[in-house]
């Protein structure tokens, strides 16, 4: 950041930024939260980023849109392309939640955070949600208590 912004100092976070690390850190623990009462700064967003930012956020905790949606809900289908390089583009995920957005037919799709579709899907099971079909076998494992014996 120094190296960027030379002469730049760390400030306080206010109360409002240290509750939104805070309910951030609780959603990576798998509670709920909801951050769409969050202000974002979108000053540097492209008009339709932000509208599709709009969309995105709207999506609640557990449920997912595919871009073909969201591209629908923004008056155009054929937008989907240009919807996925909006979330590729997204410089606040877990607040403009872009995990919920998958590809066609439940499929994936990228996700350009740190850790890529792998960090998608872990987001996506701390909602309890299943993309790839549902909950697999090993989501219904009872956890062992005591190693197994061999007979």
């Amino acid at each position: 950041m120094l190296r960027r912004f030379r002469g730049a100092c760390e400030l306080a976070r206010p109360p409002s930024i240290l509750r939104v690390i805070g309910d951030i850190a609780a959603m990576l623990h798998g509670e709920r939260r909801d951050f769409a009462d969050v202000a974002l700064d979108q000053s540097v967003v492209s008009e339709f980023n932000r509208r599709v930012y709009a969309v995105v956020r709207a999506i609640p905790w557990g449920a997912t849109m595919s871009y073909g949606e969201v591209a629908e809900r923004l008056g155009n289908v054929a937008l989907a392309r240009e919807v996925g390089r909006a979330m590729g583009a997204n410089p606040t995920p877990i607040i403009v939640p872009c995990h919920r957005v998958l590809a066609a037919r439940g499929k994936v799709g990228g996700f350009s955070a740190p850790g890529g579709v792998a960090t998608k899907l872990r987001l996506l099971k701390l909602e309890g949600t299943h993309p790839c079909g549902g909950p697999t076998l090993f989501d219904h494992l009872p956890r062992m208590t005591a190693p197994l014996r061999r007979v």
